[in-house]
């Protein structure tokens, strides 16, 4: 069969053909029709029924029947310029031909065409198009359809805000907006036990991630919650964090002396511990820099004066800081100062000013109060004096949805030996029996209460780990049940395995905890909590019920409360129940309280260790002064501070709108049709016929073996959903949106690989033949990352059609369904038609360049009025509000000015660029 022969005119962009006889040589350099990305390969075998090909550029070998090569010969004419593989380039002026092989010449020097540069190909359309490489229009049409869908999902608010396999929760949603929004993220989440605060900062670090505002983060934590945070991220974000131990670090430096661990991974996690044990590892931390850093349980920042010295050093160095907790006035007013000292140094600078401007929060308070009633807006009034640009926190009391706290005192009788050890017991939560608890009432009590409400779980919450053991140990001579157990000493895994094996339905019924297990675990599956005893710090207790009182709780929760008669645990029981009412309750402030009892509850517990019983007549003029004062306190605070922050924390309106936003694109078939479409084309099969979840759980199936480069399969394998609900149930399954890394590589795979960039179509049956050439321009702007250009200027395509006079035929059909009659057309139709390939096609491609350079300044202006339009319309009132409001740092401004000089600068050095090229034939 005729071989064809490429003269490649490396000045025009375009390959001359010619007809030879020539056998294939070993040496020779071809190029693939079908594969033009692979560049200029190199014939490495070839015997009488096959050629074997080696494509450098792809590092692949290609095997191909003699008969039927989809090659094709390239060869450089007098006058191109080539380069060698030293990568010499020199001009060509003669050519001779040895045993099969071509010899390019500049006076007596002479290479041959297997020593030329490997890399030398055909990667612009208009170079494929006129080298008769082009491909299928349904590749063209395949990659319009993702440039456009994938724009109008960069210019989204959605963006980031699709991926978390979770509830679309309007507080959550709220906060993570208002924080993205911000130039410099430095805040405080402080969200009332069990409404979300780690889902909170998940959005915000995986809206950040997506839109490439940040790449390096630090996550603090208590050893406890390493481990659930990583999980977390993983499961429900598709983020995988380095878990930094002591050993990971040391690895690492075993391997590379000198490198700094914390600079091989971007995005990272360890504990509160890891940091304190040595002074080096705080100083690596330091060195490796970071874009955000996020510390969890924030009310343990005072425990240590070297931790505390450390984040504030590490909090100067950062870009974005988070501070998280439930109770952030738990460890008094100093602590929570120091939260906001780290968060604004310059704004929180001393702690007596700090509290006398809390003061003047109800003065506020009341006017905002004020403008509500009369149904005015109040959002100047709290951008002005409110507290709330550095502090989040939402109520119960506001979120609604929770369910009611059903609390019962259980008194139990107990002769003075189990008076007495229940007392020390208390001083000290080690201090237990040599014979174990076998003879305390609130064993028998905890083995009566699984009898009888069988086969509900229940979660038991003690002081101590020697607590667990022996409540354990006790318990097994009641009766025979599955119990998990859950303390400090454990390692993470063993803690993660126990608390899923008492999640699962067949599992433990029974999951012992330490005091540990108060801190950041979710059970709001359970709806039974047994408080073997009781914390003196009331927000310990509010961590113990918040385990199971939680946003996703669906059932009353029963909270048994045991206690020996005449005990100190009588007392505390007292204490909470007519007190504090904090069983009933989450009481805002409940720290406060404590200490203003601190000293009489201390003096009222001693009493009653001595005497071996309770002295009413000190215990209740306690509780009556104790209730008196924490209505008062709620009081204050629901007229002062806090109606500040909850009202700032949360606004009904903004959330709806973008969760409305949210659930339109997870309802949006498109873009399930667009990856159905594109699977295809790499021989991925979806099928939908199983009968699994009523249809919305979808296999993949590949019917040919992929391209080694072709990204792999998620992480959760073949079954996939695009239903959120579905995902949520199903958290084995991938959750198919935008925002889902997979799904991100395979629409990337498809566009660098320059699929469908090219193109030959025909129409046939018209009775007037014709051309038209389409062509798709895009506006590259190089802007870094972190900026998020594509919010205002993605790569939206920029279609052009134009008839082969130049007639600009982009916003109408030449004629009625011209689009659904295109068929496929041989590549290289045209390259015996000199006239058409040299000056027509190049003609229709500049006018078609100088149509899309108009509608691009349009696109430019677009995007650069949306740029003052949003951003400085926040910056001009962020300078209003510093002039009355010292909440607003100039740091701030500063950062928010150069963010829009940065950004107009890159958009004004946008370039436009030809993407993709379609070549269309109409005949008879």
């Amino acid at each position: 069969m005729p071989i064809f022969i490429l003269q490649f005119d490396l000045e025009k962009h375009t390959i001359m053909p010619m007809k030879s006889e020539s056998r294939f040589t070993t040496g020779q350099r071809w190029i693939s029709e079908t594969e033009p990305e692979l560049g200029i390969g190199t014939l490495v075998f070839h015997d009488k029924r096959i050629v074997k090909i080696h494509f450098p550029a792809g590092d692949c070998l290609r095997q191909y029947s003699r008969s039927a090569a989809p090659v094709k010969r390239v060869i450089f004419k007098p006058g191109d310029r080539i380069q060698t593989r030293e990568t010499r380039e020199f001009c060509v002026e003669h050519i001779r031909e040895s045993k099969g092989l071509l010899f390019y010449c500049q006076g007596e020097r002479c290479v041959c065409e297997t020593d030329l540069c490997d890399t030398m190909g055909f990667s612009l359309p208009q170079d494929r198009l006129l080298s008769g490489l082009g491909r299928t229009t349904a590749a063209f049409d395949l990659r319009l359809s993702i440039l456009t869908q994938r724009a109008a999902y960069e210019k989204s608010v959605t963006r980031g805000f699709l991926g978390g396999q979770i509830d679309l929760i309007p507080h959550q949603f709220f906060i993570a907006r208002e924080i993205i929004s911000r130039a410099q993220p430095r805040v405080l989440l402080s969200d009332e036990t069990g409404l979300g605060k780690t889902i909170e900062a998940c959005l915000i670090l995986h809206q950040l991630l997506i839109s490439h505002r940040i790449q390096r983060i630090l996550i603090i934590l208590p050893e406890s919650l390493v481990h659930q945070w990583f999980v977390e991220l993983y499961r429900k974000f598709n983020q995988t964090f380095r878990i930094f131990t002591e050993d990971h670090c040391r690895q690492i430096e075993l391997n590379d002396p000198g490198t700094n661990p914390f600079l091989d991974d971007q995005q990272g996690i360890c504990s509160m511990d890891f940091i304190q044990a040595s002074e080096k590892r705080k100083h690596q931390i330091l060195l490796a820099g970071w874009d955000m850093v996020v510390m969890d349980e924030a009310h343990h920042l005072l425990d240590h004066t070297g931790f505390h010295l450390f984040m504030q050093a590490l909090g100067k160095r950062t870009h974005g800081l988070m501070l998280m907790t439930a109770t952030p006035e738990q460890m008094g007013v100093a602590t929570h100062f120091s939260q906001l000292h780290l968060l604004d140094p310059h704004r929180y600078f001393d702690l007596k000013t700090f509290k006398q401007e809390t003061l003047a929060y109800g003065e506020t308070a009341a006017q905002v109060t004020a403008l509500i009633k009369a149904g005015k807006e109040c959002g100047p009034l709290l951008d002005t004096y409110g507290p709330g640009r550095v502090i989040f926190r939402n109520k119960r009391s506001v979120i609604k949805g929770f369910p009611k706290r059903n609390p019962r005192l259980i008194p139990l009788k107990g002769d003075s030996e189990i008076i007495s050890q229940v007392n020390r017991e208390y001083e000290n939560p080690d201090c237990l029996p040599s014979k174990g608890l076998a003879e305390d009432p609130r064993i028998a009590c905890l083995a009566a209460l699984a009898k009888r409400i069988k086969p509900e779980k229940i979660l038991v919450i003690c002081s101590s780990k020697a607590k667990v053991e022996a409540i354990d140990k006790a318990l097994s001579a009641h009766l025979s049940i599955d119990v998990a157990k859950f303390d400090e000493t454990m390692t993470l895994l063993q803690r993660d395995r126990n608390a899923a094996w008492f999640s699962r339905p067949d599992g433990a019924r029974l999951l012992i905890c330490s005091e540990i297990g108060s801190e950041g675990r979710n059970f709001q599956f359970v709806h039974h909590l047994f408080l073997f005893d009781l914390p003196k710090n009331p927000e310990l207790l509010e961590q113990r019920i918040g385990r199971v009182d939680r946003i996703g709780q669906k059932h009353e929760i029963r909270i048994h409360v045991p206690f020996v008669i005449n005990s100190v645990g009588e007392v505390l029981a007292h204490w909470y129940m007519k007190g504090l009412n904090l069983f009933e309750k989450n009481i805002t402030g409940a720290h406060a309280i404590y200490r203003q009892f601190e000293v009489r509850l201390d003096h009222l517990l001693r009493e009653t260790r001595a005497l071996g019983k309770i002295p009413l007549t000190v215990l209740d003029p306690l509780l009556e002064k104790a209730a008196l004062y924490t209505a008062k306190t709620q009081k204050e605070l629901d007229l002062g501070k806090n109606i500040l922050l909850e009202l700032n924390s949360f606004k009904p309106e903004p959330a709806q709108a973008l969760i409305s936003s949210i659930q339109h694109m997870d309802q949006d078939p498109c873009l399930e049709l667009l990856l159905e479409r594109l699977f295809n084309y790499y021989g991925i099969d979806m099928d939908k016929t199983a009968d699994i979840q009523g249809g919305k759980i979808i296999r993949l199936t590949m019917e040919r073996p992929l391209d080694e480069a072709f990204p792999a399969l998620p992480r959760h394998g073949e079954l996939i959903t695009f239903d959120r609900q579905t995902a949520i149930a199903r958290e084995d399954i991938g959750f198919f949106n935008w925002d889902h890394p997979f799904v991100n590589q395979v629409l990337d795979f498809f566009v660098t690989r320059g699929e469908g960039i090219a193109s030959t179509a025909c129409i046939k049956g018209e009775a007037l033949p014709g051309l038209f050439l389409e062509s798709v321009f895009v506006l590259e702007c190089t802007a870094p990352a972190l900026l998020n250009m594509e919010r205002f200027l993605p790569w939206e395509p920029i279609g052009i059609r134009v008839s082969q006079t130049g007639v600009d035929l982009s916003e109408q059909e030449p004629f009625p369904d011209f689009n659904t009659r295109l068929e496929p057309d041989v590549p290289g139709w045209f390259m015996e038609f000199e006239q058409i390939k040299t000056q027509l096609i190049p003609d229709l491609l500049a006018r078609s360049k100088s149509l899309a350079r108009k509608k691009a300044d349009r696109i430019m202006a677009a995007a650069r009025e949306q740029i003052l339009t949003t951003l400085g319309k926040e910056t001009k009132r962020l300078i209003a509000l510093q002039k009355i409001n010292p909440n607003i740092h100039a740091s701030e401004i500063g950062a928010a000015q150069k963010n829009i000089k940065e950004l107009l600068d890159h958009l004004s050095r946008a370039e436009l660029r030809l993407d993709a090229v379609r070549l269309i034939r109409v005949t008879p």
